[in-house]
């Protein structure tokens, strides 16, 4: 059976690409979209045995992979806002 896709709008698509590049401690990023997702590229770090050095890193991201990505993100909002009580409903 198929199963049909939610399209995502982009504000999501990009609180998502957001999310994944906070993750990976990334920054002077540049993202590009292309026909199969995103390619987001950036510096990180990599720690030495002096500290730490910056370090390109590029990472290919698929629609399913930030579907998945935005999904997660919308429990984590759903679950942090706070429960309404009172006779305000």
């Amino acid at each position: 059976m198929v199963q049909k896709q939610v399209r995502l709008d982009y504000p999501e698509v990009l609180r998502a690409l957001g999310h994944f590049i906070q993750r990976e401690h990334l920054s002077e990023v540049s993202i590009s979209e292309f026909d199969r997702g995103w390619v987001i590229s950036g510096l990180t770090f990599k720690t030495t045995m002096q500290g730490f050095i910056r370090v390109p890193a590029d990472f290919v991201v698929s629609h399913d992979d930030i579907r998945a990505l935005s999904e997660q993100l919308l429990t984590l909002r759903i679950r942090a806002q706070p429960e309404r009580r009172g006779w305000l409903r």
